[in-house]
């Protein structure tokens, strides 16, 4: 989108954050918009841990042995989920709780859309779901013609379009203060950090919190993959890069030490 562009934004409260849409303004009519926060809204009532009837929420009541029905787009994010933790060496893993012993190896995908599952999972998909919600909403604008514009949920952004737009990510130890990574074409960027919660991610391999004030910025082709990278990133920080690199991804990562300019 050219400087000269007139950006139109749309914004409303998702998935635990604040979805904001950002369009030029010949491409604004309502029903591109309606169409992309119809996408997200899906994917926060088939995948938020937090929706009683929600498919997250139904996988995570069922016993062992049992077997779930979802929706379409939660057995995509399962499936895609599992190649993350394939390729991570089993450093993705969002059905390792601090509470259970399950683990994504115990869901079972079935065809169509059906599960079994071998033993008990706590499954939270708010480190996949939110960048797949994204790369959805935008699936969603193109179907209605638009044809450059971002999404962004809560730091999960995704830009499209031939011209490159400015990316920035809050200083770690810093989070009013930004810094610039460069610029991104067609290109989706995640960032993990603790910034304004006490919140810590759970190592699947020790099932303790593991705890840094690190960030790690993930840019790939798509936010469903950035989105899960930052979390083996920021797990094991020396091989960031070659975990990135693996899933066609880049890796950025910033110390609290890192300057403010």
């Amino acid at each position: 989108m050219t400087s000269s562009s007139r950006i139109v934004r749309r914004a409303r409260p998702l998935l635990g954050t604040l979805v904001e849409i950002r369009l030029r303004d010949a491409q604004t009519g309502s029903p591109a918009f309606d169409r992309a926060f119809a996408a997200v809204e899906r994917v926060h009532r088939c995948m938020s841990r937090q929706e009683a009837g929600s498919d997250v929420a139904r996988i995570n009541r069922a016993p062992a042995g049992a077997s779930v029905q979802v929706d379409a787009w939660t057995r995509d994010v399962l499936q895609r989920a599992k190649e993350l933790h394939a390729a991570t060496d089993g450093l993705f893993d969002c059905a390792a709780a601090l509470e259970t012993e399950g683990s994504l190896e115990d869901i079972e995908l079935g065809p169509d859309c059906g599960l079994r599952l071998r033993r008990p999972v706590t499954l939270t998909l708010d480190g996949i779901a939110k960048g797949y919600a994204v790369d959805r909403a935008v699936e969603a604008l193109r179907e209605a013609g638009v044809t450059a514009g971002s999404v962004n949920a809560g730091g999960d952004l995704r830009v499209f379009g031939s011209e490159a737009q400015p990316v920035h990510v809050r200083h770690p130890a810093s989070p009013g203060s930004l810094i610039a990574i460069g610029a991104a074409a067609e290109a989706a960027v995640a960032t993990s950090a603790r910034y304004f919660s006490n919140s810590s991610l759970v190592d699947p391999r020790t099932r303790r919190a593991a705890i840094t004030g690190w960030s790690a910025t993930v840019i790939a082709a798509d936010c469903t993959t950035a989105d899960a990278l930052t979390k083996p990133c920021l797990l094991e920080r020396e091989r960031a890069n070659r975990l990135a690199a693996a899933c066609g991804a880049q890796a950025i990562l910033l110390s609290p030490e890192h300057p403010l300019q």
